[in-house]
Protein backbone atom coordinates (compact mmCIF):
# COMPACT_ATOMS: atom_id res chain seq x y z
CA UNK A 1 0.00 0.00 0.00
CA UNK A 2 1.60 3.53 -1.03
CA UNK A 3 1.83 6.25 1.30
CA UNK A 4 -1.27 8.35 1.56
CA UNK A 5 -1.13 11.65 0.00
CA UNK A 6 -1.01 13.78 3.14
CA UNK A 7 2.31 12.55 4.85
CA UNK A 8 4.05 12.38 1.20
CA UNK A 9 2.97 16.37 1.14
CA UNK A 10 4.22 16.69 4.77
CA UNK A 11 7.26 15.04 4.35
CA UNK A 12 8.44 16.63 1.08
CA UNK A 13 8.63 19.69 3.33
CA UNK A 14 11.29 18.37 5.49
CA UNK A 15 15.01 17.20 4.59
CA UNK A 16 17.06 14.32 5.28
CA UNK A 17 19.59 15.71 8.03
CA UNK A 18 16.08 16.20 10.31
CA UNK A 19 14.55 12.76 9.09
CA UNK A 20 18.23 11.69 10.77
CA UNK A 21 17.92 13.98 13.61
CA UNK A 22 14.21 12.79 14.70
CA UNK A 23 14.79 8.95 14.22
CA UNK A 24 17.93 9.05 16.47
CA UNK A 25 15.70 11.02 18.96
CA UNK A 26 13.32 8.01 18.45
CA UNK A 27 16.12 5.49 19.04
CA UNK A 28 16.00 4.25 15.29
CA UNK A 29 19.74 3.77 13.72
CA UNK A 30 21.20 2.59 11.21
CA UNK A 31 18.33 3.62 8.76
CA UNK A 32 20.26 6.31 6.73
CA UNK A 33 22.38 5.98 3.57
CA UNK A 34 24.84 9.20 3.30
CA UNK A 35 25.12 10.15 -0.30
CA UNK A 36 28.79 9.84 -0.07
CA UNK A 37 29.33 6.68 -2.43
CA UNK A 38 25.70 6.92 -4.02
CA UNK A 39 24.77 10.07 -4.61
CA UNK A 40 21.48 11.55 -6.77
CA UNK A 41 21.75 11.67 -11.01
CA UNK A 42 20.51 14.67 -10.65
CA UNK A 43 17.22 15.24 -8.42
CA UNK A 44 17.63 17.87 -5.81
CA UNK A 45 13.73 17.94 -4.24
CA UNK A 46 12.62 15.29 -1.92
CA UNK A 47 11.18 12.39 -3.16
CA UNK A 48 9.45 9.79 -1.26
CA UNK A 49 7.95 6.77 -1.86
CA UNK A 50 7.59 3.02 -0.87
CA UNK A 51 10.08 0.34 -1.08
CA UNK A 52 10.08 -2.07 -3.99
CA UNK A 53 13.29 -3.82 -3.21
CA UNK A 54 15.44 -6.54 -5.30
CA UNK A 55 18.37 -7.93 -5.13
CA UNK A 56 21.08 -8.75 -7.60
CA UNK A 57 24.67 -10.99 -7.32
CA UNK A 58 27.66 -10.85 -9.53
CA UNK A 59 27.79 -14.51 -11.02
CA UNK A 60 30.60 -13.63 -13.75
CA UNK A 61 30.38 -13.40 -17.58
CA UNK A 62 29.48 -16.82 -18.97
CA UNK A 63 28.43 -18.93 -15.71
CA UNK A 64 25.25 -20.70 -15.81
CA UNK A 65 21.74 -18.74 -14.79
CA UNK A 66 23.26 -15.42 -14.94
CA UNK A 67 20.67 -12.37 -16.25
CA UNK A 68 19.31 -12.56 -19.68
CA UNK A 69 16.06 -11.21 -21.27
CA UNK A 70 14.42 -14.27 -20.66
CA UNK A 71 14.21 -14.42 -17.19
CA UNK A 72 11.27 -14.05 -16.01
CA UNK A 73 11.72 -13.06 -12.46
CA UNK A 74 13.02 -9.92 -13.75
CA UNK A 75 10.26 -9.00 -15.80
CA UNK A 76 8.17 -9.66 -12.89
CA UNK A 77 9.57 -7.15 -10.86
CA UNK A 78 9.78 -4.41 -13.07
CA UNK A 79 5.89 -4.76 -14.44
CA UNK A 80 5.22 -5.01 -10.60
CA UNK A 81 6.79 -1.74 -9.88
CA UNK A 82 3.64 0.08 -8.79
CA UNK A 83 1.99 3.89 -8.23
CA UNK A 84 4.33 5.37 -5.84
CA UNK A 85 6.55 2.59 -5.57
CA UNK A 86 10.58 3.80 -5.14
CA UNK A 87 12.64 1.02 -6.49
CA UNK A 88 15.51 -0.36 -4.98
CA UNK A 89 17.93 -2.65 -6.16
CA UNK A 90 20.47 -4.08 -3.69
CA UNK A 91 23.82 -5.31 -5.34
CA UNK A 92 27.84 -6.59 -4.18
CA UNK A 93 30.39 -4.15 -5.77
CA UNK A 94 30.47 -4.50 -9.37
CA UNK A 95 31.69 -1.97 -11.92
CA UNK A 96 28.40 -3.03 -14.32
CA UNK A 97 25.42 -0.74 -15.25
CA UNK A 98 22.98 -2.46 -13.12
CA UNK A 99 20.24 0.27 -14.35
CA UNK A 100 19.26 2.20 -16.96
CA UNK A 101 17.08 4.71 -18.94
CA UNK A 102 14.46 1.64 -20.62
CA UNK A 103 14.41 -0.04 -16.85
CA UNK A 104 13.61 3.72 -15.60
CA UNK A 105 10.97 4.44 -18.16
CA UNK A 106 9.62 1.12 -17.25
CA UNK A 107 9.08 1.90 -14.14
CA UNK A 108 8.28 5.38 -14.29
CA UNK A 109 5.29 4.65 -16.73
CA UNK A 110 4.12 2.13 -13.91
CA UNK A 111 3.89 4.82 -11.62
CA UNK A 112 7.33 4.42 -9.19
CA UNK A 113 8.36 7.48 -8.17
CA UNK A 114 12.59 7.28 -8.06
CA UNK A 115 15.10 4.23 -7.54
CA UNK A 116 18.09 3.30 -5.53
CA UNK A 117 20.49 1.60 -7.22
CA UNK A 118 23.85 0.08 -5.08
CA UNK A 119 25.98 0.44 -8.44
CA UNK A 120 26.26 2.08 -11.21
CA UNK A 121 24.16 2.88 -14.06
CA UNK A 122 24.16 3.20 -17.86
CA UNK A 123 22.58 6.09 -19.93
CA UNK A 124 22.39 8.44 -17.47
CA UNK A 125 21.91 11.42 -19.33
CA UNK A 126 18.48 9.81 -21.11
CA UNK A 127 17.30 9.00 -17.24
CA UNK A 128 18.05 12.70 -15.95
CA UNK A 129 16.11 14.10 -19.55
CA UNK A 130 13.25 11.54 -18.46
CA UNK A 131 13.41 13.42 -14.92
CA UNK A 132 13.53 10.20 -13.43
CA UNK A 133 15.24 10.62 -9.70
CA UNK A 134 17.81 7.72 -9.14
CA UNK A 135 20.69 7.80 -6.94
CA UNK A 136 23.22 5.33 -7.66
CA UNK A 137 26.81 4.55 -7.19
CA UNK A 138 28.47 6.29 -10.41
CA UNK A 139 28.41 5.52 -14.43
CA UNK A 140 29.40 2.19 -16.36
CA UNK A 141 28.92 1.42 -19.82
CA UNK A 142 28.83 -2.22 -18.73
CA UNK A 143 25.89 -4.46 -19.82
CA UNK A 144 24.78 -6.11 -16.95
CA UNK A 145 23.03 -8.73 -18.70
CA UNK A 146 25.59 -11.74 -18.58
CA UNK A 147 27.58 -10.35 -15.86
CA UNK A 148 24.62 -10.04 -12.73
CA UNK A 149 22.23 -12.07 -12.03
CA UNK A 150 18.93 -11.82 -10.72
CA UNK A 151 18.20 -13.47 -7.60
CA UNK A 152 14.74 -12.45 -5.83
CA UNK A 153 12.56 -9.95 -5.34
CA UNK A 154 9.79 -8.67 -2.88
CA UNK A 155 12.27 -9.65 -0.06
CA UNK A 156 14.27 -7.72 2.62
CA UNK A 157 17.57 -6.20 1.41
CA UNK A 158 20.86 -4.36 2.52
CA UNK A 159 22.61 -1.01 0.85
CA UNK A 160 25.56 0.38 2.54
CA UNK A 161 24.78 -1.84 5.82
CA UNK A 162 20.92 -0.41 6.40
CA UNK A 163 18.06 -2.88 5.52
CA UNK A 164 15.30 -2.25 3.69
CA UNK A 165 11.80 -4.16 3.46
CA UNK A 166 8.86 -3.91 1.02
CA UNK A 167 6.94 -1.41 1.91
CA UNK A 168 9.46 0.53 3.89
CA UNK A 169 9.30 4.33 3.29
CA UNK A 170 11.96 5.52 1.32
CA UNK A 171 12.97 9.79 1.84
CA UNK A 172 15.10 10.84 -0.69
CA UNK A 173 16.87 13.93 -0.94
CA UNK A 174 20.39 14.84 -2.06
CA UNK A 175 22.62 14.52 1.40
CA UNK A 176 21.03 11.20 2.45
CA UNK A 177 18.34 8.29 1.99
CA UNK A 178 16.40 7.70 5.15
CA UNK A 179 14.35 4.45 5.49
CA UNK A 180 11.22 4.68 7.58
CA UNK A 181 9.35 1.74 8.92
CA UNK A 182 5.29 2.68 7.78
CA UNK A 183 4.65 2.94 11.59
CA UNK A 184 6.94 5.11 12.33
CA UNK A 185 5.94 7.79 9.69
CA UNK A 186 3.25 9.65 11.45
CA UNK A 187 5.73 10.30 14.40
CA UNK A 188 8.51 11.10 12.16
CA UNK A 189 6.24 13.93 10.47
CA UNK A 190 5.12 15.75 13.52
CA UNK A 191 8.22 15.70 15.56
CA UNK A 192 10.13 16.43 11.84
CA UNK A 193 7.63 19.75 11.74
CA UNK A 194 8.36 20.92 15.00
CA UNK A 195 12.37 20.46 14.64
CA UNK A 196 12.01 22.09 11.18
CA UNK A 197 9.77 24.75 13.00
CA UNK A 198 12.59 25.48 15.22
CA UNK A 199 15.39 25.58 13.05
CA UNK A 200 13.61 28.54 11.11
CA UNK A 201 13.41 30.18 14.79
CA UNK A 202 16.97 29.80 15.53
CA UNK A 203 17.61 31.17 11.90
CA UNK A 204 15.20 34.41 12.79
CA UNK A 205 16.76 35.07 15.38
CA UNK A 206 20.45 35.10 14.67
CA UNK A 207 19.97 37.17 11.37
CA UNK A 208 17.85 39.45 14.02
CA UNK A 209 21.51 39.72 15.66
CA UNK A 210 21.05 37.09 18.90
CA UNK A 211 24.35 35.70 19.62
CA UNK A 212 24.92 31.83 19.65
CA UNK A 213 24.72 31.84 23.15
CA UNK A 214 21.02 33.07 22.91
CA UNK A 215 19.91 31.11 20.65
CA UNK A 216 21.60 28.20 22.11
CA UNK A 217 19.60 28.83 25.84
CA UNK A 218 16.61 29.47 24.14
CA UNK A 219 16.24 26.42 22.20
CA UNK A 220 18.81 23.93 22.93
CA UNK A 221 19.67 23.62 19.14
CA UNK A 222 22.10 24.81 16.51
Amino acid sequence: MGIPTEQRERLSNLHSAIVNDVTDEMGITNNVIPCTRLEALWSRDPVIGTAHPAQRVEVGYEEAGADDPRDSAFFQYLEAADEGDFVVMASPDTQVGLWGELLSTIVQENGAVGALIDGPTRDSRMIEEHEFPVWAGGHSAIESFGRVSFREWDVPVQVEGVTIRPGDVVFADYESIAVIDPDDVAEVIERGEEALDTENDVRRDVRDGDSVYEVWERYGTL
